[in-house]
């Protein structure tokens, strides 16, 4: 007789173990053992999973099964464990987290016996004789009685050297090292800590370690490293991370590390809540040093970086305790197959060169906390892109140059060396142009070199190039030439910009290069231009930073091709940065592309607070226009003799506003019931009115105040957050009105009375709201405990309020990074979303779990828009729609848990599968289609290259839902996933593709940039401003993002495939969850969804349907087509001098922001045709033909004014905008006169 036991592991811990045990026992027991173990990572391919459980899991005695993160830690696993119990083996699923205990639950042989528990500690308390005792234990299954001792407990946490083994106690430790705390206090030597699983000592998994001990001792650090268990076990009754902090890394009270380099999976804060401030407490920065899950080959190779899982283990959880993500130290190495067992046993190998790298970044925190404020040197770099003057610091919703003035300014005061400080963000711009800048329009290079802050010599920059890897050389060299290339050189030398004050380098981030040729912009997989490269080592090794801080959202840097995470000493991002601490300030509300720089740039986050909203409120004409209307409803009652001559005078101002397209009508048709498009027009003009916009600009460390505050915290609480209600939601109520009536009806009269429509009602809600909010902010919050209002005010008074007077910790964390202190994590979102409570700003923001995405919420809000959209287009076309196109981006998913892809699903007719546990995403179970409101619709994913590197897994989890679809067998005219899919197999197949490669392909509805690419190209070719044909611009938006992904695809080109998808596509939309963006604010909006229509309209030779999904209020969701979106955001935004006047508070930085405004305008009409000649008309009017707007803009930012000139000019040479020649010739003249001041000021 024998005893077949079987072993899965979800990892491979513990297999080693029990290889162990069994050649143990053999001498006593010859023959009587077996064990068949395997890792799951050799069991991922299904035909061998099924071979492994037909063969061995069926002849099994016993299977144990070991997870790690639940089911899906382990492919296949239903498949064994339904195989173990039909052949009834003796089954045990270890109970390591909820998900495996509800596994366990379901399918061990004796759940809650005491033998069920004491193989549970055998296995929990791991170690040879564990296993040994365990399999004698469960021979008695087969009736075989043997004899074994009780678990036995193994160190759950000890401090470990290699030279010295392991120790209980840091006294014992220390002394063992020959040393004590207070002497190693006192040697001032930088003290690098390391943390890592018990796992790893059990099984002499340590090879990684020791390479780290040992590089921290050759680089001069002192190490000090620990394992422990991250949760609480009643069985080994371990300790966890506070006590671990308290006993290993600190020394009363204090702590005795610099900086802690962590290797553990997940989150603290997640995984045991109550211990989640140990980070805090301890106080140093922590580095996430990744031990990867891929073989050193695979991860070289891979563009992804590390596993799907990994994603969230070794970066989004961890995010989570402020952990800042740094290098991998460790690939995944397989040993020989072993006979006994059939393991393929893995070991952690060290990756020696990132191992030096991650030793050298940590010590470089280190010295942040060691080395005195006077003799430390930071280097301040303000974002240029593009790389023109007029947007020098350009930082979304920031005054980037305020906030470095106050940066300056406050490090000098804390005893950093400055020659001078600066009295306003004016004078510190003014000192940058007159030295050397990106901009190479306005100075001869000689000139340009002249003012350069310093040349670097060929023979000072030789030793880098030589230490750049090969293959980066030579693509460098490839696309610029011979180095130092032709951007930022001159003779040879590389012109470093910026300036040197004292101690402090201020200067603009290197140009990308892109708009250098037309030759360049086609490549999205360009490498940076030499001096890109050459200037971050001069900063390092001749500047000599101590740090560098990138001020705003965002730069380039984070963009450059490589590896989304986990990367390598090959990829340009690295190359750049190197082993500097980054320290990046960054807006709140952009959780998405602060992760790139946080996991591409190793940057410790400093988020900052958005721009203050307010309302649109009407102005001028719009003002005036909405008074007549009201006049007129009150003439319709009163005295409507009048009313004609009133009409005409209402319809003259209508189209003299060009309403009359708002409101698509003609005179005609609006005549024919005049009354009811003077409600209509009423509604709309209260709509503009009520709609939020920004406010200027934020300064890092500058709370809002005043009237500015109150307004702010109207529109923080003008949506729920979480359980407290809308403040005027619950006004609405106290004053008898149906709030949604008022939304919907704004342009209905008031049939109490009391105000003449509801659009009226609403706007005195909203200043009773104000009033009351005015009230507490003076002090007053005698009424804030009264009922109905007392949630919502006291959430005011008592959270809100005070968390925004913590805006200053903005700039005490830069102080404190700069310190070498642990900043503390926070949460990201839109603030005016409902998500007022991941105030306070200041913190290293954290995201979500991707593997939680999309959460059950965001699956009701994305039915809800999914239901919507498709009754918009039923209503405009009077049918349902087929195939459409949609834009998913990274951020907008983080913001909303997975809005964006619920709505894919249940487009496709899909629904995610939950685990009841965790809230993970399990799968995707078709929607039967009886339940369905319409049949299933072939949706084309054009995702950014951020949402590929930060989603894997939704990537995967689309497929097989595409998969899946097309695999119904339902009619064609219910299933238009199914019929295209089919229709585009047999093409290929035609074509000579064996079918199962054809399906393939006809199956891909996922595209983007190459793996290490970012952007669509298009305004990359715009700004060369060399395109001839808007066909240029689509051609790029295909080649760029030409590439498919999907489950075990990661990028292939498949340019045809993506023409052959577009030329079906009657829809494109692209969704927006907040206010606090829109079409206009960036240029990739145009890209994205502008370029998506225009390659459709390329291709197919139609434009389909351009919608923009607003998704602002979740409780109220609704679609517009482009040109309706671009209209209200002209008209509550661009046109509205409310908005000027905020960004005319900021000098500089708000010229240059209305500068880049008119960029993404002028974008949008060349991909989107969706600026009319009124829209240019008005914008000239307003920024250029306006006597004080232009002398105000001459004043602060002339190059600001040369660049909207240019815009509108070309706009016009482009027949973009057919202006007249007297407009053009205004135009002309004044550019003239600018570009002249400015080559006068440059001289």
């Amino acid at each position: 007789m024998t005893m077949k036991f079987v072993l899965l592991s979800a990892t491979g811990n513990g297999i080693a173990a029990a290889r162990q045990a069994l050649l143990a026992l053999e001498p006593e027991y010859p023959n009587f053992f077996t064990l068949q173990a395997r890792a799951a990572s050799s069991l991922t391919d299904r035909a061998v999973a099924e071979r492994f459980c037909d063969e061995v899991v069926r002849q099994a005695d016993v299977l144990i099964v070991i997870l790690h993160g639940g089911a899906a830690s382990c492919p296949h696993l239903a498949l064994f464990l339904t195989a173990a119990r039909e052949a009834l083996a003796y089954c045990y699923v270890h109970p390591s987290d909820e998900d495996a205990a509800a596994l366990s639950q379901e399918f061990s042989s004796e759940v809650g016996s005491a033998r069920f528990e004491e193989v549970r500690r055998y296995v929990q308390f791991d170690g040879t004789q564990n296993w040994r005792n365990l399999l004698c234990l469960l021979a008695a299954t087969r009736g075989v009685a043997l004899p074994h001792d009780p678990p036995q407990p193994q160190p759950s946490e000890a401090l470990y050297h290699p030279a010295t083994g392991i120790a209980a106690t840091l006294e014992a430790h220390l002394a063992a090292r020959g040393t004590s705390a207070a002497a190693l206090r006192q040697t001032g030597q930088p003290v690098v800590g390391l943390c890592f699983y018990p796992g790893y000592y059990e099984d002499d998994n340590l090879a990684w370690a020791d390479a780290i001990i040992r590089e921290v001792e050759r680089q001069g650090g002192f190490p000090l490293v620990c394992f422990y268990m991250r949760m609480p076990d009643p069985i080994r009754k371990n300790r966890i991370s506070d006590w671990v902090v308290e006993n290993y890394f600190m020394h009363e009270g204090e702590p005795l590390i610099h900086v802690l380099l962590n290797t553990m999976h997940f989150s603290i804060r997640l995984a045991t809540p109550a211990v989640a401030d140990a980070y805090a407490r301890l106080g140093v920065p922590v580095l996430q040093a990744m031990l990867l899950y891929l073989s050193h080959d695979d991860w070289w190779a891979s563009m992804q970086g590390t596993t799907m899982m990994e994603v969230t283990s070794n970066a989004a959880q961890p995010e989570f305790d402020g952990v800042l993500i740094a290098f991998p130290v460790s690939t995944h190495e397989a040993r020989p197959a072993d006979a006994l067992t059939g393991a393929t046993l893995y070991t952690h190998q060290p990756i020696p060169e990132r191992v030096a790298a991650m030793v050298r970044l940590a010590l470089r925190w280190a010295t942040l906390r060691l080395r005195p404020n006077e003799a430390k040197r930071v280097g301040i770099i303000l974002h240029n892109y593009p790389a023109t003057n007029e947007r020098i610091g350009c930082a979304t919703g920031l005054d980037s140059l305020e906030s470095v003035v106050k940066i300056v300014n406050m490090l000098a005061n804390e005893g950093y060396q400055v020659d001078h400080t600066y009295a306003s963000g004016e004078e510190l711009i003014a000192e940058l142009l007159a030295h050397a800048t990106n901009d190479e329009r306005w100075q001869t290079p000689d000139a340009l070199a002249a003012r350069a802050v310093a040349l670097a010599a060929p023979e000072q920059y030789a030793p880098w190039v030589a230490h750049l890897p090969a293959e980066r050389r030579s693509e460098m060299e490839r696309d610029w030439g011979a180095f130092p290339g032709p951007i930022l050189a001159h003779n040879g030398q590389v012109i470093i910009n910026g300036i040197i004050n004292g101690n402090m380098y201020i200067g603009m981030q290197p140009p990308r290069g892109f708009a250098h040729d037309a030759d360049k912009v086609h490549d999205p997989l360009l490498p940076p231009p030499p001096a890109y490269l050459l200037s971050y080592r001069w900063l390092r090794d001749t500047f000599q930073a101590d740090a560098l801080l990138h001020i705003g959202t965002h730069g380039t840097l984070e963009w450059m091709p490589g590896k989304a995470l986990a990367l390598s000493s090959h990829c340009y991002p690295d190359l750049a940065i190197m082993d500097l601490p980054n320290i990046y300030p960054y807006i709140i509300n952009n959780p998405g592309e602060g992760v790139q720089a946080k996991r591409r740039s190793y940057a410790c986050v400093d988020d900052y607070l958005i721009p203050a909203m307010t309302s649109a409120d009407r102005y001028e004409h719009l003002a005036t226009l909405d008074t007549q209307l009201l006049e007129y409803m009150q003439m319709a009652a009163m005295n409507p003799v009048q009313l004609p001559i009133l009409a005409r005078t209402i319809w003259a101002q209508t189209v003299a506003c060009n309403l009359d397209r708002d409101m698509a009508v003609d005179e005609a048709s609006a005549f024919a019931d005049f009354d009811a498009f003077v409600h209509r027009l009423h509604a709309y003009l209260c709509e503009l009115a009520d709609a939020a916009i920004s406010d200027g600009l934020h300064t890092l460390g500058e709370a809002p105040e005043g009237a500015q505050l109150v307004e702010f915290l109207v529109q923080l609480v003008r949506l729920p957050n979480g359980d407290v209600p809308s403040l005027r939601e619950l006004l609405a109520r106290q004053w008898g009105y149906d709030y949604d009536t008022l939304l919907a009806q704004r342009g209905e009269r008031d049939p109490s009375g009391r105000f003449p429509t509801y659009g009226t009602a609403l706007e005195a809600i909203h200043a009773e709201a104000l009033r009351i909010l005015a009230a507490i902010c003076a002090g007053d919050t005698s009424g804030c405990d009264e009922e109905p209002l007392a949630p919502v005010l006291c959430y005011v008074r008592d959270l809100l309020i005070p968390r925004l007077m913590q805006t200053s910790d903005e700039l005490s964390t830069i102080s404190a990074a700069l310190r070498g202190r642990h900043i503390l994590p926070g949460g990201s979102g839109a603030p005016t979303r409902g998500m007022a409570d991941v105030l306070p700003s200041g913190r290293n923001f954290y995201t979500v779990d991707p593997q939680k995405v999309p959460s059950p919420a965001a699956w009701a809000i994305g039915v809800g828009l999914g239901d919507t959209m498709v009754e918009r287009y039923r209503n405009e076309t009077g049918s349902l729609p087929d195939t459409i196109g949609m834009v998913v981006w990274s951020t907008p998913t983080m913001r909303t848990m997975g809005e964006d892809i619920a709505q894919i699903l249940y487009l496709m007719g899909v629904r995610p599968r939950w685990n009841g546990q965790s809230g993970r995403v399990e799968g995707v179970e078709p929607i039967p289609l009886d339940q369905l409101k319409f049949p299933r619709i072939d949706v084309t994913l054009r995702i950014s290259g951020l949402f590929r590197d930060t989603f894997p897994n939704l990537m995967a989890l689309v497929d097989d839902a595409v998969q899946m679809v097309a695999m119904l067998d339902e009619p064609p005219e219910r299933n238009s996933v199914r019929r295209n899919v089919l229709r585009d197999r047999d093409e290929l197949m035609q074509r000579g593709l064996d079918p199962e490669a054809a399906l393939r392909d006809a199956s891909f509805r996922i595209f983007t940039e190459p793996p290490g690419g970012y952007g669509t190209g298009i305004s990359e070719l715009i700004e060369l401003r060399e395109w001839q044909d808007r066909s240029e611009l689509a051609d790029i938006f295909i080649s760029w993002g030409g590439y498919a992904y999907g489950r075990g695809v990661h990028g292939v080109a498949r340019h045809a495939t993506f023409r052959q998808r577009l030329a079906g596509i009657q829809l494109v939309v692209k969704n927006e969850d907040t206010r606090e963006y829109d079409l206009y604010s960036d240029d990739d909006w145009a890209g994205y969804l502008g370029g998506f229509g225009l390659a459709v309209k390329t291709v197919a030779g139609r434009a389909p349907l351009a919608y923009s999904g607003d998704a602002s209020d979740p409780q109220r969701l609704l679609y517009r087509d482009t040109q309706q979106e671009s209209r209200r955001i002209f008209r509550t935004r661009i046109l509205n001098p409310k908005w000027i006047a905020g960004l005319q508070r900021h000098g500089f930085k708000g010229a240059g922001d209305m500068a880049h405004t008119m960029d993404n305008v002028f974008i949008w009409d060349a991909v989107g045709d969706v600026v009319e000649d009124w829209m240019y008309e008005d914008l000239a009017q307003r920024y250029v033909l306006d006597a004080a707007m232009q002398q105000w803009m001459r004043e602060v930012n002339p190059h600001a004014l040369e660049s909207i000139l240019a815009r509108l000019l070309e706009a016009i040479q482009r027949d973009m905008w057919h202006a007249d020649a007297d407009m053009e010739a205004r135009l002309r003249h004044i550019y003239l006169e600018v570009e002249g001041e400015i080559e006068e000021r440059t001289d």
